[in-house]
């Protein structure tokens, strides 16, 4: 096994939104748009975000910032709520059945268990996301989750803390640049927005606040400054706050609270859409500044790029994660870890009518083609629940499935969507860090 202790795999899938219908003939080869039907899908690797959790902060401290008081949860801080575990459950059973439409997996059965190698961050949230990802994938023959123990840094999925001085130096000066810019887009309305609901204010209601003194959002520019350990960099001001609030809404409608409890009863799924473009902004900044994205994921690139070159090769490379046989690798991490992959690769996307957003369960599969020649091709693409599915535990299906898009590589020279190997290997080379693992 080419798996080393600190690798790290991030959760299985890759997903429909607007499939086509495949003929029989065309399954069994592995067709998929953009490709051709004698191509065979030969391997997948995932990197996934762990499903819903409850918000990271205590709920004193969130009260701090609203007129009424947030809703209670049912588990521990930042942990996967029972909510969260069935959500992903069906989103894994979907992955199955989509992998066997492509071809490389049987629709029943235990026989493609072993191929399959799961690797998750030491959190409660990503292991459990793990285990829930690999029961819907193999109810009967459930594949194990593998990880550090808790407590014990993953290297893969966190480190920035082992960034040098200089190359600490040039991210925060990278990212103070980009900060001073004045904010893009609608973020100074909805920050607006934002404190209104914070408030206990309708949208289009005067504004009178339920509790005083008046709780604000900081009046403050949103500025940079230094962070400490594993966080490189930090935010102060409205912006990370409001960001936290908007997933901490998500998370709310999400886990199918009653509607007075999201939001207080004054936001819809339309305005959590909205609210979560704050959210989007804050990651723009903190995990999509470029010099931060090199410190943070490089390292995760380059081992995305070996398990794939083990698949290639057919024998065990070096920082590789499972085996060379495996037709599934999955790792699950945080948004945290897609965010800066797809700065890496240049990624971008639109899905739910949100840009560039990670919700809980999305992932990222890199899909490794063969055509009948011989020659291999990588296709990347992401998949989500939309938040109406989450919000309703909804079925999977080919005729209802999660929301899919095919993200073409910018660097790559050979195809916009389906990637040379060659092309692929040389954008994770150039961008990757050389490394073993921790």
């Amino acid at each position: 096994m080419a798996s080393t202790r600190g690798e790290l795999l991030a959760v299985a899938c890759l997903c429909a939104v607007t499939l086509p219908s495949l003929t029989t003939a065309q399954a069994a080869r592995g067709a998929q748009p953009g490709g051709h039907a004698e191509d065979r899908l030969k391997m997948v690797v995932v990197l996934s975000r762990h499903g819903v959790r409850s918000p990271t902060w205590k709920q004193d401290r969130l009260n701090g910032y609203s007129s009424l008081p947030w809703p209670q949860w049912s588990v521990t801080p930042g942990n996967l709520t029972t909510r969260g575990s069935e959500l992903l459950k069906p989103f894994g059973s979907f992955d199955r059945a989509f992998f066997a439409r492509a071809g490389l997996f049987d629709a029943q059965g235990c026989a493609d268990g072993a191929s399959v190698y799961i690797w998750a961050d030491t959190d409660q949230r990503t292991q459990e996301s793990g285990r829930a990802l690999a029961t819907g994938l193999f109810p009967n023959c459930t594949p194990a989750v593998r990880g550090l123990k808790e407590g014990e840094n993953d290297s893969i999925f966190h480190s920035a803390s082992d960034a040098s001085a200089a190359d600490g130096r040039k991210a925060f000066a990278e990212f103070e640049t980009r900060v001073a810019k004045p904010p893009a887009g609608d973020t100074t309305e909805l920050l607006k927005q934002m404190q209104r609901v914070l408030l206990g204010c309708l949208p289009q209601a005067d504004c009178t606040p339920q509790r005083t003194p008046e709780i604000k959002l900081p009046d403050a520019p949103t500025a940079a400054r230094r962070g400490k350990g594993d966080h490189l960099v930090d935010l102060q001001g409205p912006l990370p706050l409001a960001s936290t609030f908007s997933e901490d809404l998500l998370l709310e409608y999400a886990e199918g609270m009653p509607a007075e409890s999201v939001g207080w009863g004054k936001v819809d799924e339309a305005q959590i859409s909205r609210f979560l473009g704050l959210h989007t902004a804050y990651f723009d900044l903190m995990h999509r500044t470029p010099a931060l994205a090199k410190i943070e994921a490089s390292n995760l690139l380059l081992h995305i790029e070996r398990t794939l070159q083990q698949a290639v090769q057919q024998k065990a490379v070096a920082g590789a994660v499972g085996n060379p046989g495996d037709k599934l690798v999955v790792r699950v991490g945080h948004d945290t870890n897609l965010a800066g992959v797809s700065e890496l690769l240049g990624l971008h996307w639109t899905l739910d009518g949100r840009n560039d957003d990670t919700p809980p369960g999305a992932e990222f599969a890199f899909e490794l083609w063969q055509a009948s020649k011989g020659a291999y091709s990588v296709q990347v693409t992401i998949t989500m629940q939309t938040l109406l599915q989450m919000r309703n535990l909804s079925e999977l299906t080919f005729v209802a499935p999660p929301a899919r898009e095919v993200l073409p590589l910018p660097g790559c020279l050979s195809n916009s969507h389906r990637c040379a190997w060659e092309d692929f290997a040389r954008i994770a080379a150039m961008e990757g860090k050389k490394t073993e693992g921790p």
